[in-house]
């Protein structure tokens, strides 16, 4: 990896080089390297710029200047008076100047011109500093170059957008099977499911750690833990270009810790970051993708299509519309309550245990159809989808046999409007509590996470609406916990959209001034989780659980 890195810096045609890689895998080391033949070979001014001042004097003292001082052809050009060597400044005897400094001082980034600018750990730099720094090579024209090189930093950046206006060249590996050129994907890491313990969600990471292996993605091969399996791999990789259409004056690399560490090591550190994030600590989750997938960090990165299905039984074939599922709750008359469909003599006449919630927006309605069993608090997706009217509400709860008073919509926009179709056809309108409430005292002296029957009216309407607050909070933390549960609680059909599966990570769980609270990702919209998380007020509301 590095000779080729080295070559792209100290290449004419090549106007800047950014590297983003996993710690401790030689990405600044290619960096000093291509230093020393530069003052050798091609001396020009040249800033060495690291976070923070004190930062910069350590690599002085500790890497470049040792590194330089052990390469003949840099040594022997070394000044002679003390005076010109700091830990800070080398003014060599071949007319070449190295600065070190670091970009938290604008005063460093200002005077001089340069022709050869080397960003280290860009993603630690204050924002905007790094347009300053590259203007630092204007005058030396196409003979100006800036190299930059760092871990994963935030989405967006200055680094992240850096590394993506080049031909993002990713490493590879060629499986020796196969002979299948491919990136070092950490989707491709598995490890022995059965680590896992069902009933307490803990992890054996010794069985983790021996059982972890990379599958090539052509030919499924397996390849060992080792660091032997790991050299043989990279023996015949090679970088591939990501974004061919960019700038060749452009040049970036990026490999990740796959080809580097043990990769039953990363998937601890992976799992255990994990466990972390499902508490609402994203800190080490963040750090693994940025240190050791090299990636960029956003509140998406911690949230997958494939978490979405982890507790889903693998031989899961129901689809969306299914309604043959023998543990749904149907109404018997005789007991006057509801009991699985199996234990119903006439369950296909019968009403069923089935929610249909409705998250209002603006012109449209997002919808979730759920079934639910009456053992246990299982349930099951029937359907999700978008409605565009309050007509097709009523279509879409009569296709699904949900029973009039088990449709429950969002009452917080559009309210009087809400209220009065809930009058209308004796639907329930909810409110999630936004203060962070917990529970509700009922006039039985209980308290639960819903509060009492309130009626609402929409104007002078002669019919009240029947309506309900819930707390955010709990049920979104009934929620969290249903879904761990996986295919046997809370179910999932095997054709679910693309956008419900998105939707549903839409919020993470954290703590803001001591009070835990669910916040959103980003812009990604919530309105399949906002329906899913009334599904759960809903069971509460009518027992089951």
């Amino acid at each position: 990896m590095i000779p080729e890195i080295i070559e792209a810096i100290v290449s004419p045609r090549v106007r800047s080089v950014s590297v983003v890689a996993s710690v401790q895998s030689g990405k600044t080391l290619a960096a000093e390297l291509s230093l020393a033949y530069i003052v050798a070979n091609l001396p020009g001014p040249a800033l060495w710029v690291t976070a923070k001042d004190d930062d910069a004097k350590t690599e002085g003292e500790s890497r470049l200047l040792p590194l330089l001082e052990n390469c003949p052809p840099a040594k022997k050009l070394f000044p002679t008076d003390k005076n010109k060597k700091r830990n800070r400044a080398v003014f060599f005897e071949n007319g070449m100047t190295l600065w070190l400094v670091g970009a938290n001082n604008r005063r460093n980034l200002q005077s001089r011109s340069i022709r050869w600018l080397f960003g280290d750990e860009l993603w630690l730099w204050p924002q905007g500093r790094l347009r300053e720094a590259e203007a630092r090579v204007s005058a030396f024209g196409r003979l100006g170059k800036c190299v930059f090189f760092s871990q994963g930093s935030i989405a967006g950046d200055d680094c992240d957008r850096k590394f993506q206006a080049t031909d993002r060249r990713e490493w590879h590996f060629c499986c020796p099977e196969c002979g299948a050129l491919q990136a070092y994907k950490w989707e491709n890491i598995h490890w022995d499911a059965a680590a896992k313990n069902e009933t307490t969600g803990e992890w054996d990471f010794r069985r983790v750690k021996a059982t972890a292996n990379l599958s090539c993605e052509v030919c499924g091969h397996a390849f060992r833990d080792t660091p032997g399996e790991r050299s043989r791999l990279n023996s015949g990789g090679k970088f591939v270009a990501q974004n061919p259409n960019a700038s060749a004056e452009h040049v970036g690399f990026h490999w990740n810790a796959l080809a580097t560490m043990s990769w039953g090591e990363l998937a601890e550190t992976f799992l255990r970051a994990k466990a972390e994030a499902r508490k609402g600590r994203t800190e080490d989750l963040a750090a693994f993708y940025q240190q050791r997938l090299a990636l960029a960090w956003c509140e998406d990165s911690d949230y997958s299509a494939d978490e979405v299905f982890e507790n889903q039984p693998s031989g899961n074939t129901y689809l969306m519309g299914a309604s043959d599922w023998e543990l749904e709750g149907v109404a018997d008359a005789a007991s006057r309550r509801f009991v699985p469909a199996r234990e119903h003599t006439d369950a296909a006449d019968a009403p069923r245990l089935r929610f249909l919630t409705v998250d209002v927006q603006d012109g449209y309605f997002v919808y979730v159809v759920r079934a639910w069993s009456p053992a246990g608090g299982r349930s099951r997706l029937i359907w999700c989808g978008i409605a565009q009217t309050f007509g097709d509400l009523a279509d879409i709860r009569t296709k699904f046999c949900v029973p009039a008073k088990f449709v429950f919509i969002d009452a917080g926009f559009a309210t009087q409007r809400v209220f009065a179709w809930c009058a209308e056809t004796g639907a329930i309108a909810f409110q999630g509590d936004r203060a962070g409430k917990a529970n509700y005292r009922h006039p039985d002296g209980k308290f639960r996470f819903y509060s009492p029957k309130r009626l609402a009216r929409a104007g002078n309407a002669s019919r009240a609406a029947e309506t309900y607050f819930f707390s955010n909070i709990s049920c979104k933390d009934k929620l969290s916990d249903l879904r761990r549960e996986g295919g046997d609680v809370w179910g999932l059909p095997a054709d679910i959209p693309e956008e419900y599966v998105k939707q549903l990570g839409a919020e993470y769980r954290s703590n803001v001034n001591g009070k835990p609270i669910w916040l959103k990702r980003g812009n990604r919209a919530n309105h399949y989780w906002d329906c899913e998380v009334m599904q759960v007020a809903a069971a509460f509301l009518m027992k089951v659980f």
